[in-house]
């Protein structure tokens, strides 16, 4: 495995990364053999939130014994500094840890959102406190947006960022990077694959070739780390001319099908998410990537599929709902088919529902 400084940091950390927010997907055998595996692989970094399901449980129990190899970020999703601080004391609890390698400011959304998680009371307060105890090493925060990413920067002096960045959605080089490179600011990437439309290794190698740290695909199966992480025990990262074509290709194939979660296209008067029904359902991205029959067949995390079935069932009645006015698509960037895209969609999470009745006898 090759690693990278991540930036001011002077941590070494590998490559190729592994994003948890999959690991509530399995049952916990299944998720703590994915860390162990990893480690196998040289990973050592491995990114996680409070907001994740039970992920940070899982990784801290794959990651025992093995603390002080790794490095291990995690994240806040919430605005003040008492919500933030009990966030820190449950996520060391669950992560089973003294300390956080990296604590990041999560989903940045606005800069009103900036403002109030960075301003008086705000909790940027709790993560300073918590580094000067000890608990936090570094300050980062993450956004789907890069003028976000860069509106945060010029208020805070962060350590780290994590930022969406794939063969289709370039737009962090442009600015957001170069700048991160001139303040030693950490870059990590997530959504790497594009939540699963990429293939994996010409992806990864791709985005090994820019000016970033560390990539963090998740996984699910041992197959899909395998194929993630062994990208970063490349001795040559360089792109062919083959490698280049299909990049061409992938770009021409999925500029106007991949949401980049801009949030431009909100709000729907019927009141439908879009951009996180798009552009991030990870139950959803499960099914679509594996395909019917892999997607029964998965070591499921029962209490997850109980409590998810039901808001599953809520979201495919508000995408019913839709009475096909076209706002979103007239406000849309990219030229996305938002419409028939839903409509696949609810497609697809009725069978995902179906399966799950079948399996476990919910219906």
């Amino acid at each position: 495995m090759q690693y990278r400084k991540l930036g001011r940091t002077g941590l070494d950390v590998s490559a190729i990364g592994l994003g948890t927010v999959q690991l509530s997907s399995p049952d916990t055998e299944h998720a703590i053999s994915l860390v162990h595996r990893a480690l196998e692989l040289g990973v050592n970094y491995f990114d996680t939130a409070r907001a994740y399901g039970n992920s940070e449980i899982k990784l801290g129990l794959g990651l025992k014994g093995n603390r002080e190899k790794v490095y291990v970020s995690t994240k806040t999703f919430v605005s003040t500094k008492e919500e933030a601080t009990q966030q820190i004391r449950e996520s060391l609890e669950r992560l089973q840890t003294d300390y956080l390698d990296n604590c990041h400011l999560h989903a940045l959304q606005n800069i009103e959102d900036i403002e109030k998680r960075l301003g008086p009371g705000g909790a940027i307060e709790a993560l300073l406190e918590a580094r000067d105890k000890g608990l936090v090493r570094n300050i980062g925060c993450t956004s789907h947006t890069v003028k976000t990413l860069i509106a945060a920067l010029e208020r805070f002096d962060f350590d780290t960022i994590l930022v969406t960045m794939n063969i289709v959605e370039r737009d962090a080089l442009e600015q957001l990077i170069p700048l991160c490179i001139s303040r030693g600011v950490g870059v990590t990437i997530m959504k790497p694959l594009a939540t699963g439309l990429l293939p994996s290794r010409l992806a990864l190698k791709w985005l090994l070739n820019q000016p970033i740290t560390t990539a963090v695909p998740g996984a699910t199966t041992i197959e899909e780390l395998e194929e993630n992480s062994l990208v970063g025990h490349l001795d040559d990262f360089t792109l062919t001319r083959e490698d280049k074509n299909q990049v061409k290709c992938l770009v021409d194939e999925l500029e106007h099908f991949r949401c980049r979660m801009c949030s431009q296209c909100e709000t729907c008067h019927i009141g439908i998410s879009l951009w996180d029904t798009l552009g991030s359902d990870d139950m959803y991205n499960h099914y679509r990537t594996m395909g019917p029959d892999n997607f029964r067949n998965f070591p499921w995390d029962l209490d997850r599929v109980k409590n998810h079935i039901s808001r599953r069932i809520e979201k495919i009645s508000k995408l019913k709902s839709c009475d096909e006015c076209g706002e979103c698509e007239r406000k849309c960037p990219y030229g996305l088919p938002i419409i028939e895209m839903l409509k696949v969609m609810v497609i697809n999470m009725e069978d995902m529902i179906r399966i799950w009745n079948e399996k476990y006898g919910f219906g």
